[in-house]
């Protein structure tokens, strides 16, 4: 069984893999990469009481050096494999991206190409929505054409939370047009005015290749952006480990 780490801006998703599927899961959120004590983070680690090592541990990451230090000793605390990070050569994942300096891309990015791949959809518009919503152009060949990057629903919200007029106001309900309240104005405009966003630029990517080709949409903010968007959209939660276990494919 391989365990999969996702180690993104705002939290380290993990999950236990096994005969090409997800079979645990969690997510616990940190600090930031630089904020974040790592050695203790990693410690406080639970992973649903492993009872064997994995046989493989596998990474995609954006947090840096101090990030892979801490988890290679924390694995190697525990005499479990050395961790392997995904490279940030997109050809070692089936990807030619048409990005001026390709290894500046997200590898979370590669790894939902990956897995869009990996899923047989040779053509796809990938929708990510985590603390920033990415959205990618991937054609045939795993041609990566370039994407799009805007702040995710979090984001929004906490950058009007300091607003004049609008800091320390609650959470509010999400289904208020027209909203009667500060709270709920930020929650509706924040959520529908991404969901229109995400509209919008899904189908102009979409129109750079021929034909009609899916959209993809993964990422902790699926859930609450999904139900929104019009037209077909598939719901792919665990894109970027699909991606990700196939690093550790052969060996």
């Amino acid at each position: 069984m391989k365990l999969l780490l996702d180690a993104g801006n705002s939290r380290l998703k993990w999950a236990w893999w096994a005969q090409g599927a997800v079979r645990k899961q969690g997510a616990l959120a940190h600090d930031g990469a630089t904020r974040t004590p790592w050695p203790g983070f990693l410690s406080s680690l639970e992973l649903r009481k492993a009872r064997h090592p994995p046989t493989q541990i596998l990474c995609v990451e954006v947090l840096g050096n101090g990030f892979r230090e801490a988890l290679q000793a924390w694995a190697g605390g525990r005499g479990w494999p050395a961790p392997r990070f995904m490279s940030d050569d997109p050809a070692l994942h089936g990807i030619i991206s048409d990005y001026h300096h390709p290894s500046r891309l997200g590898l979370d990015r590669y790894a939902a190409m990956a897995g869009a791949r990996a899923l047989g959809h040779e053509s796809a518009v990938i929708i990510d929505c985590g603390t920033a919503v990415t959205l990618d152009l991937l054609s045939k060949g795993g041609h990566h054409r370039g994407g799009l990057i805007l702040p995710g629903l979090g984001l929004m919200r906490r950058s009007l939370g300091v607003a004049p007029g609008v800091s320390g106001v609650e959470q509010g309900r999400a289904d208020r047009i027209p909203a009667s309240c500060t709270a709920d104005a930020v929650a509706t405009g924040t959520l529908m005015g991404l969901v229109a966003a995400i509209d919008r630029l899904s189908s102009s990517l979409g129109s750079h290749v021929p034909g009609a080709i899916p959209r993809l949409i993964t990422g902790g903010d699926a859930p609450s952006l999904a139900p929104h968007l019009t037209g077909d959209i598939i719901m792919v939660p665990d894109l970027v480990f699909m991606g990700l276990a196939g690093m550790g494919e052969g060996d």
